[in-house]
Formats: C-alpha cells, sequence, structure tokens
C-alpha cells in the first residue's frame, strides 16, 4: 500500500496503478482464455488498468438475474481460469483484486457454505450466520484459499486486495454461543427478551438497555467472527482487505437494512474501509427532477470510510460506484460523483460495470457498460486518468481535520428516538459543510478507545479531534461521557451547536466543499463546487501566489492573489486543487484572452458512427452521408431520439490578419456529451466535462480556419427507445433495468448545444 506524504511532480503527472480505478469485470457468460485474453487487451485499449472478477453463477439470482457463467463457480475450471487473467494482467502492467463471493452479499459462496453445512444458516435462511466463526472459516477455505492455492505461492505479487460485498450478519438471537456470552456478560438470559429485539413488544426507557448491550454484542460479534478473520487472511497473504457493508448512506442504516449493527465499528475493521454508491446517490441536484434515497441523496456518507481510516492510521478509502445508475452516466455526471468523493476523503474508486457477457438479455443488466462497442466509452482512459490524478493527490501528506460528529449509534440500536436522532445528525453535518468546516465521524470506540483525552485532543490513529459536535438529544454512554468530561477538562470542545469552528478555508460563495491535506512540502486545499447558481468565488489565501494542479491534464499553473483573494469559477462538480509551497515548480502562468469571436453559426452535420444492437450484441456502423447545414441544439430533430453515438459539426472562419497564429480557446458552451476538436487540421484535444474548453496552441490559428467538432453522445438514447428488450420479461433482464430507463430519460440527448466561441489575445 503506498504511503505518499511528499508531493512529487513525476507522480502526479503519471500516478501509481494503485490509484487507478479497479473496475468490475463481471463474469455472467461462457468464459474461456480466448475470450479473457481479447477483453484484457480491450481494457488496455479503453485505458483500464486495474479489476477483479466478479462472478456471477447461474444460481446467483436465476429467477431476478439470468446469467451464464460457465465453468461453474468454485470448480478447479474456474479458478484455472481466474489465475490464468489474473497472470495476464500482471504481465500487462495491472492491478488485481480478488472477489469474495459469487455475486452479493459476501459470506454464502453462493449458497455453497450451508448447501455443505447446513447447521450454520441462519433460521429460515441460506444464508450463513456470520456470527458463526466455523461458518467463516468455511467459507474462506472454499473461496480466498482457492484462489490462493490456484495462483499459487507468489499470490501477493499478482494480487493486491480482497473485495468483500455488503455482507451481513443475522437481525436476531439465533445463535446459542452469541446467547451464552450475553448471559456471561450481563447475568440473565437474552431468550426473555426475544420479544423486544424481534421488534413485538415496543422498547421504553427501562428496557432499552438491553437493546444496547445486544446490539453491542452483536456488533463486537461481526467484527471478530467475519470481517476480522477475512482480514486476518488477506494480511497473512501480504495483501489488503476491502470492501463496503449494506445501507451505508443512511445514518441508522447500521440496524435497518445493514445488518452490522455500528458502521463505524465495523468499517475499522478494512484495511481500506469503504461506501457504497451503485446507485445515484450522489448526483447533480440540477440534472435530476426527482431525488430520493436512492437519487441526489448528496448526504456526507462518504465520511463514513474516511474517518475509518483515518482513525485505523492509513489514508485509503473506496467507494464502489455507477453499478446500476443507469446508460445516461456522463462524464460531467462521473466527475461529479467522484469529487463530490474526493474532497470527503475517498481516494480509491471501484467502477462497475466490464461485463463478460454482451449479448441477449445480459445488456440490460448493471448498466452503465464500459466496452468498445460504446462510442461513448472510447474516452474512458481520459476519465481514469483524471481520477488517478485526483487519487494520487487526495492521498497526500495528512488530511487536517480536528472536528469530530458524534455518531449516534445507542440510538439507532435502542430504536426509542432512532428516527429524530437521525434527522439531527444528518442536519448537523449538512451545516458543518456549508459551513466549510471539515469533520470526521466519531463513535464511542473513538472517543473510548483514545490515547487519553489529554491537551484538548482525542487520539486514534492519524486522527486528532479537538471539537466533538453531539446530536441535540442523543444517548451517550457513560464510559463515553467520562472520557468527554476530562476532554473538556482538558482544553477541548464539546458542543451541540456548531459556534467556533473554523472552516478548511475562507470563500465567499455557496455550494463549496473544501479539504487541506498538508503534506511535508506543500498544503493542498480541495475545493469542490456541489451546487450553486453562480460559480464564482473569493478564495482568501495565507500565501500570494500558488499553484493550481490540473487532475485531468497533469498540467500546473501559477496564480497570484490580489491582496490575498483567488478569484477562482467553478462549474457544478468541478474540483480544484490548490498547492501552496516553498517549492518551484515549472508552470505555466494563466493568460487572459480579451477578442471574442461568436462561432455559433454555419455549421454542417453529418452522422459519424452509431451505436447498432442485434443478435450479438452491440456493435458500431460507420456512416458517409453528406454534410447538411445545421442549428445549434438537439441532433433529435435531425437524425432522430434513438440516435446514440458520434457526429461531425464543421465550419470554416477568418480572423483579422493580426491574430494569426496567436494563443487562444475554443469555447463549446454545451455539450452532450464529449467532443473532440479539430482546428486546422490540429487535434486539439476532447472535453468531456464543463466547461466544454480546450486551449489553442501558438502557430494554429490562420486567416482561414476550418473548424471540426466531433460530438458524441451516451447510449442512453439507444436503450430509452429500442424495443430490442421486449421479447423478454423483466424477470428474465434485471430488477434493476426499469430503474435504470427511468435514470437515463434524464440524459436522453445528443449534440452541440452552443454557443461556440474564440478568446484570442
Amino acid at each position: 500500500m503506498k504511503n505518499n506524504d511528499k508531493f512529487d511532480i513525476k507522480s502526479f503527472i503519471s500516478p501509481d496503478v494503485f490509484h487507478s480505478p479497479v473496475y468490475v469485470w463481471v463474469w455472467n457468460d461462457i468464459c474461456t482464455k480466448k475470450i479473457i485474453y481479447e477483453q484484457l487487451k480491450e481494457m488496455q485499449h479503453l485505458g483500464i488498468r486495474a479489476f477483479y472478477i466478479l462472478p456471477e453463477p447461474k444460481e446467483f439470482r436465476p429467477d431476478s438475474m439470468p446469467t451464464n457463467l460457465t465453468p461453474d463457480y468454485l470448480t478447479p475450471e474456474f479458478f484455472d481460469l481466474c489465475k490464468y487473467a489474473i497472470k495476464q494482467a500482471k504481465a500487462l502492467g495491472m492491478n488485481c483484486w480478488i472477489y469474495d463471493e459469487g455475486g452479493w452479499p459476501s459470506g454464502s459462496a453462493c449458497g455453497k457454505v450451508t448447501e455443505a453445512h447446513p447447521e450454520y444458516s441462519v433460521k429460515n435462511s441460506s444464508y450463513p450466520d456470520l456470527l458463526n466463526k466455523k461458518a467463516t472459516e468455511y467459507f474462506i477455505e472454499i473461496t480466498h484459499e482457492k484462489y490462493a492455492s490456484a495462483i499459487g505461492e507468489d499470490f501477493p505479487e499478482y494480487v493486491t486486495a480482497v473485495f468483500t460485498d455488503e455482507p451481513k450478519a443475522p437481525f436476531t438471537a439465533s445463535n446459542k454461543e452469541l446467547q451464552d456470552r450475553y448471559k456471561e456478560l450481563y447475568g440473565e438470559s437474552i431468550s426473555q427478551y426475544l420479544p423486544l429485539i424481534k421488534g413485538e413488544v415496543a422498547p421504553t426507557e427501562e428496557n432499552v438497555h438491553i437493546l444496547h448491550q445486544w446490539y453491542d454484542l452483536c456488533s463486537r460479534a461481526f467484527c471478530e467472527n467475519f470481517l476480522l478473520p477475512c482480514k486476518k487472511w488477506a494480511n497473512e497473504k501480504g495483501i489488503a482487505f476491502t470492501g463496503h457493508l449494506d445501507v451505508d448512506h443512511s445514518p441508522d442504516g447500521c440496524m435497518n437494512g445493514g445488518y452490522n449493527f455500528n458502521l463505524m465499528r465495523a468499517l475499522r475493521c478494512f484495511d481500506i474501509p469503504g461506501v457504497d454508491v451503485i446507485w445515484r446517490q450522489l448526483y447533480p441536484e440540477n440534472k435530476t427532477a426527482e431525488r430520493n434515497e436512492m437519487n441526489g441523496y448528496n448526504g456526507f456518507f462518504p465520511r463514513y470510510a474516511s474517518s475509518a481510516a483515518v482513525q485505523n492510521g492509513t489514508k485509503f478509502a473506496l467507494s464502489e460506484i455507477f453499478g446500476v445508475a443507469g446508460a445516461a452516466m456522463t462524464y460531467d455526471t462521473m466527475r461529479y460523483t467522484v469529487g463530490y468523493q474526493a474532497v470527503r476523503g475517498i481516494n480509491i474508486f471501484n467502477p462497475f460495470n466490464f461485463p463478460l457477457g454482451r449479448k441477449g438479455q445480459l445488456l440490460a443488466q448493471e448498466l452503465p457498460v464500459f466496452t468498445e462497442s460504446q462510442p461513448y466509452c472510447r474516452f474512458l482512459g481520459q476519465f481514469n486518468r483524471y481520477t488517478e490524478r485526483l487519487s494520487y493527490l487526495s492521498s497526500l501528506g495528512k488530511r487536517v481535520c480536528e472536528t469530530g460528529l458524534y455518531y449516534p449509534v445507542s440510538d439507532f440500536q435502542g430504536k426509542l428516538k432512532a428516527k429524530v436522532i437521525a434527522k439531527e445528525f444528518d442536519y448537523l453535518g449538512r451545516a458543518l459543510e456549508d459551513m466549510t468546516v471539515d469533520f470526521d465521524i466519531v463513535d464511542d470506540d473513538v472517543i473510548q478507545l483514545s490515547e487519553g483525552a489529554i491537551n484538548g485532543c482525542i487520539r486514534m490513529g492519524n486522527a486528532e479531534y479537538r471539537n466533538i459536535i453531539i446530536p441535540e438529544g442523543a444517548f451517550i454512554p457513560f464510559e463515553t461521557q467520562s472520557v468527554l468530561d476530562r476532554f473538556v477538562q482538558s482544553g477541548g470542545q464539546v458542543s451541540y451547536s456548531l459556534s467556533d469552528l473554523e472552516p478548511v478555508i475562507n470563500a465567499d460563495g455557496k455550494g463549496l466543499r473544501a479539504m487541506h491535506r498538508k503534506a511535508e512540502n506543500a498544503d493542498l486545499f480541495f475545493l469542490f463546487r456541489e451546487y450553486g447558481e453562480s460559480g464564482d468565488y473569493c478564495i482568501h489565501l495565507p500565501l500570494p501566489n500558488g499553484y493550481f494542479l490540473d487532475p485531468e491534464t497533469g498540467n500546473l499553473q501559477s496564480f497570484k492573489t490580489e491582496n490575498g483573494i483567488l478569484n477562482l469559477s467553478l462549474s457544478i462538480g468541478e474540483t480544484a486543487v490548490i498547492m501552496l509551497t516553498d517549492e518551484t515548480f515549472d508552470a505555466e502562468s494563466k493568460k487572459e484572452f480579451s477578442f471574442k469571436t461568436d462561432l455559433s453559426d454555419g455549421f454542417v452535420f453529418r452522422k459519424e458512427t452509431e451505436l447498432v444492437c442485434n443478435e450479438d450484441g452491440f456493435k458500431c456502423i460507420n456512416h458517409s452521408e453528406k454534410s447538411l447545414p445545421v442549428n445549434l441544439g438537439d441532433w433529435a430533430r435531425i437524425i432522430g431520439c434513438d440516435y446514440s453515438g458520434s457526429a461531425v459539426y464543421e465550419k470554416s472562419f477568418t480572423l483579422p490578419s493580426e491574430k494569426i497564429g496567436k494563443e487562444g480557446v475554443i469555447d463549446l458552451g454545451d455539450v452532450r456529451y464529449a467532443a473532440e476538436v479539430w482546428l486546422n487540421g490540429h487535434q486539439l484535444g476532447t472535453a468531456l466535462t464543463p466547461p466544454f474548453r480546450l486551449k489553442i496552441p501558438k502557430n494554429i490559428l490562420a486567416e482561414n480556419n476550418n473548424l471540426k467538432i466531433v460530438v458524441t453522445n451516451t447510449s442512453a438514447n439507444w436503450y430509452v427507445h429500442t424495443d430490442y428488450f421486449d421479447k423478454w420479461n423483466i424477470d428474465e433482464l434485471s430488477q434493476y433495468f426499469e430503474g435504470e430507463l427511468n435514470y437515463a430519460k434524464d440524459l436522453v440527448s445528443g449534440g452541440l448545444y452552443g454557443p461556440v466561441t474564440l478568446y484570442t489575445e
């Protein structure tokens, strides 16, 4: 695991493969070595440098998402193909993880644990009791150990991590060992309280302590009997343990659907703790009309994982992203999802899905798909390099964060005031972010196990907290309150309000999120525009000059403030990284271009590459039609609303002789959704996200100029308007498909909208 403490320009420009997005390679169909080799080369062409194999056996979800994995999961033939894939990938310089399950949730080996050992099952279920250590040991034996055995003694040379996905503990007292332990600790049987635990009897002030005791015990058992044995196995093999829990976007999700009983305690069992963003939990509010828990929720929940990481003494936290977000994922919304989390401490990204099978109903499963057959995906490498650089920068040095928001897990476990306290907890976190105050989530373990509450500081791992914010009305255990009392006596601050807290950086303007990281040779400030009508900010800086670090290009740009104020314009979803340092780096300086030329009129248009589908799956067809005059806007009125692919816009224009050879910028205005630009035969680059602007180097502009813009949209138009899937019922497609289509409708569009503007010296 990399430990970056000092900014290095070479590492920024070309980060180590460790920082690469780790794609999910879904094995859902017939698999051969030939297919593996071809798809590994395809990954290379797409700029994918890291992956893990997620097997989806036929028995995974036969009635709601049929798959056709061959050879069968966990057979010698299956492991032989895994070995071949991983060793071939290593030879190509790729980073590989393993995935511990056949489908999800982790822990059952797709039913094989309880098939061999019915005594390990949860009552009335084929899922194993993950509070039973023997069930975990058998799970590891038939999954983890088989991977290690197949790859051989050099296993850690080829594999760097193992991923566990949404493991869950049973929610009622079905485990005799746990019941015996409760009686040993508290001197009475839990069986008399089963109606309370099952929700048949309402909790009261008099009996709520039973729930606190029981679920705290369940939480510890889940860690000790499943998560920590998995971590121990990984670490003994020389690799990292990573993954995420379920319903981790909701404050009380640990009790309502997540079934881990204490999310923060569970996350600290990971070397790289993670969160789940496979829906659109994080999404620009201006791009969707309907917002709910899975669409535009936009909470601060990525901080669960980043807080656990720093409390562990590490700096890496993960997010699984895009899994069922639909075919309309643009690079703009992808950038938003990544930047939203990076400014909150997430720095390893796990995109879903690169599918092995791509025919028939498999095309309706787990969208978007990232394959070469999708015209929009040919720019994926550019997005991956952006993400790698942001990953590198957001893991540099140490995050400067002195505020902890108390995680009221006892209230979630006790259920008396769970919804009220969860709402207050959520309100405080959102208010802190609106104040541009960085913070972690702290629970009772952090406070009680801190390295003394002395000198007004609570310490755990790399975390140091001088301010603890408590949700009004939260239940605080006696042991926690005792430490907090000592903390206050030694100079720390405990408050139910948000007064006297210092922002990460002073900025005038709304919708900004900020993080400060301190490296050995620099201070880095990450500024992310989350929402707002205006993207213009006045940033107050302690030094008169510094550098912008551009994750998209790897370039450095120097700047000077005016009276300590930096004027900064950001689009929604855009991240600016400011570096303040005493060191000097080669960097370009910002140039202002005052001469403006409107180029919006006079374009001609033709189709180029179109996405189509037949019995063999997706393919692209090339068009050679004549160009026609066009007005800028949605191309649906010209080529139909179902067109997914690319089209060419061209025009000629003249400039005054004094502008010949000058530098400049071309601003494309609104693009749906990616644009490759050529000027006088020179490729200026590809613009994937707002603002859609590209630099014009010297000696390209002429008196008579030709501008060519190739615009590519997503596959959403095809998915929304095709009748291809009508031959299957929904159970033969995917339980996610209808929701994914609804998501796609938000961004069914294509074309160059403009205005197109040229700026020169």
